[in-house]
Formats: structure tokens, C-alpha cells, sequence
């Protein structure tokens, strides 16, 4: 995408001045993200993009279902996004992120604090949020999110086009909890790769193949604990002492549901 000379501006600040592995870095983006809000840069890339699928219907650009990706960068993205309706659940949010309605009414939010016993990486269908505090944020100005610390639910009336500047996912899943009950309802990957490579790995596990056996084993040491256990299960259907290799070693897993499910295995197997 060819940047306007202030997107351009901003988007070399973020790439001197953010480090991906100190997330203390980003907040100080706030005062340069402003600045880039009060000129038309979100006009100029829009038109840039309707002019290219005139010329090229061929042309896909960086679009994505209700989202424009103008940059993507170490570990930070800045995207136009077109929020539509409210969400049926409560959602948490896997990045930090700097939001800012571009046009229409001010846009209503509510804020819950995460519950005290809240580890991202270990659902738990017990957990509960409770009266959340109740905000809006004028057209023009920024919302940050702080979600390491709280849930953000935006209750949109009619569609809204936002701004967003977010760091790279820090969590592993997303969770999603009852709006009514307040209690968590499930959580989902916060990243597609690693729903990619749980599918992988079943499929791998279907059609058994030895030649898979290595590759797995590579898989079991995944940094995310679903994949890590979805590549042990397909282990199993191909070979017997690797998977038990394996699971012997999860028993000692850093994720509780997996050092359960491998020492529950290891029992069933013992037994039969």
C-alpha cells in the first residue's frame, strides 16, 4: 500500500520506537496516533483502495471481511475496521490495542475487570465477571485498551468505522463469557496458525502415515498447549511408543489440563 506522507510518518515512529517484547512501549504511541487522527489519512488510504479496484478488478489489496490492514509491522498492526453490530458474548481480547471512532455518534462501551483468578492459557468455566463500568468515546478520540487488566464490550447501534492500532496477540486464547450470567462460556485460539496446525495434526493422526511420527513429535513442543496435545492424541494413531513417549513427558506439561489428560491417558493405557 502506498502510504500518505503522515501514515508513512507514523508508521516509521512505531517501527523505532515500539519493541514487541516490552509492551510498556506501546502506550507511549498514544500522543503520534492522535496526531495522525486529527488529519485525512483515513480518507486518502480509503480512496488509494477504491482507485486500485477500478483499475484492477483483479486487485485484493489488503481487505479483509469489515477490515483494512493499512500497515502490519513488528509486532503491531494499524487497521480501519467496520464494526457492525454488538457481539452476542463478552469477549476478551488477546492484544493491547488503541482504538478511535472515525465518524457517526459517540460509541457506548462497557468495561468489566477480569477476575482475579484469570490465567488466559487455562479456561475456566467458573469464572465470572461482575457490573462493568459504562463509557463512551467521542469521534476523533482515542480509547485505550487495556486488556490485560479488563474486557471491553462495545455496543454499536448502527455501523461504525474505527481506527485501530494493536500489538501482536500476548494471549493465547480468546474467552468469551455470558452477557447475562456474566459467567465464561468458552475460549477460542487467538491466533489462526494455531487452529491451523491442531487441524493439521488430526489430520495427520486420520491418515497415519509413519512418516508423520517426527514431525508430530516437532508438534508436541508447540508453545500452545492445545496444539501440544493435539499432536500427542494423532501420536497415538500412529505410534504407540512414540505417544507414550510423549505423554510421559506431559505429565510434566506447564499446562494443568494437559499434565491431567496425559497422566489420565497413561492410566487407560496401563489398565487395557
Amino acid at each position: 500500500m502506498v502510504f500518505s506522507s503522515e501514515l508513512e510518518a507514523f508508521v516509521q515512529h512505531v517501527d523505532q520506537a515500539f519493541d514487541r517484547e516490552r509492551v510498556s512501549t506501546f502506550w507511549p504511541l498514544e500522543s503520534a496516533l492522535r496526531k495522525l487522527l486529527a488529519g485525512p489519512f483515513a480518507t486518502q488510504a480509503l480512496n488509494q483502495q477504491l482507485r486500485e479496484l477500478v483499475a484492477n478488478p483483479a486487485y485484493t489489496g489488503a481487505w479483509r471481511p469489515n477490515q483494512l490492514m493499512l500497515h502490519r509491522g513488528r509486532g503491531f498492526a494499524l487497521s480501519i475496521h467496520l464494526y457492525e453490530a454488538s457481539r452476542r458474548y463478552v469477549h476478551s481480547q488477546p492484544f493491547l490495542a488503541m482504538v478511535a471512532p472515525l465518524a457517526g455518534a459517540p460509541l457506548a462501551y462497557a468495561r468489566y475487570e477480569l477476575p482475579a483468578e484469570y490465567r488466559n492459557d487455562v479456561f475456566n468455566p467458573a469464572l465470572r465477571i461482575h457490573t462493568p463500568q459504562i463509557g463512551e468515546v467521542a469521534v476523533g478520540e482515542l480509547l485505550c485498551l487495556h486488556s490485560d487488566r479488563y474486557l471491553y464490550d462495545f455496543h454499536i447501534e448502527a455501523p461504525v468505522p474505527m481506527l485501530r492500532l494493536s500489538t501482536a496477540p500476548f494471549h493465547s486464547l480468546e474467552w468469551l463469557f455470558n452477557r447475562e450470567t456474566g459467567y465464561a462460556w468458552q475460549a477460542n485460539d487467538s491466533e489462526i496458525t494455531a487452529t491451523q496446525l491442531r487441524v493439521a495434526a488430526y489430520i495427520l493422526g486420520k491418515l497415519a502415515d509413519p512418516s508423520s511420527v517426527e514431525p508430530l513429535k516437532q508438534l508436541s513442543e508447540h508453545p500452545h498447549h492445545a496444539v501440544r496435545w493435539a499432536a500427542v492424541q494423532s501420536l497415538g494413531r500412529i505410534n504407540r511408543s512414540a505417544a507414550v513417549e510423549r505423554l510421559q513427558a506431559s505429565v510434566d506439561d506447564p499446562h494443568p489440563h494437559i499434565r491431567r489428560a496425559a497422566a489420565k491417558t497413561l492410566a487407560q493405557l496401563k489398565d487395557s
